[in-house]
């Protein structure tokens, strides 16, 4: 077994951790948590099917469905972060072209027979912004403050990090399924930045636990 295998291996079933993780703390968890932990679950569903099922039809449709799915749980997330009406004007408007968007995709691709890699680029893209204005809301903010100690601290870590350079992945995907052998460093690195998302999910999660019950 490659060292890139591993981590393929490593990025499938890193997902049990946050999911685990999260399902325990459950009662200990905040509204923001909670979201986050939703979005854990659900990724649960494609993420662990590629192990068993990886290239056909069911996992092609589940990963086209997971796309708005998690657009709209990051949606209901950064809508609770940005309070100014400007900004929650604009994060509403690209729900909206990409609620358009995804019409016009599903119209025009076969979601069983294709996976949709540009609808996943355009919905990291999104949520790249959303990171952007959630900043610019704390920053303008005289009562807001974030740092390690707080859960969306993580949460926002793991979202920029792997929203940004999945977007540049799911730009170039097809390219690079094309040409698996010269890209594999690609893919590895892929898997790194799947990796660091759950285990700053996890980190979230018990953060949140020890800043609930902190006497």
């Amino acid at each position: 077994m490659t060292w890139i295998e591993i981590l393929l291996y490593i990025s499938i079933w890193i997902i049990i951790l946050p999911a685990i993780t999260g399902l325990i703390l459950f009662r200990r968890l905040d509204k923001d948590s909670q979201i986050i932990l939703v979005v854990v679950l659900i990724g649960c569903i494609p993420q662990l099917l590629k192990f068993f099922m990886d290239g056909t039809a069911l996992l092609n449709i589940v990963y086209n469905v997971y796309t708005p799915v998690e657009f709209i749980a990051y949606w209901i997330l950064f809508r609770r972060k940005i309070l100014t009406p400007s900004r929650k004007t604009i994060l509403d408007g690209m729900a909206a072209v990409f609620i358009l968007v995804s019409f016009y995709v599903i119209y025009s691709y076969d979601i069983r027979t294709t996976f949709i890699s540009a609808w996943v680029a355009l919905r990291n893209i999104f949520q790249v912004s959303w990171v952007g204005l959630c900043l610019l809301e704390y920053y303008y903010s005289e009562d807001s403050l974030i740092n390690s100690s707080q859960p969306f601290f993580w949460f926002l870590i793991a979202i920029t990090i792997y929203a940004s350079s999945t977007a540049i992945y799911f730009s170039l995907w097809q390219f690079i399924e094309a040409n698996k052998e010269q890209f594999h460093i690609v893919k590895a690195i892929h898997h790194i930045f799947n990796i660091l998302l759950y285990i700053f999910f996890t980190i979230g999660f018990l953060k949140n636990s020890k800043l609930k019950y902190q006497p």
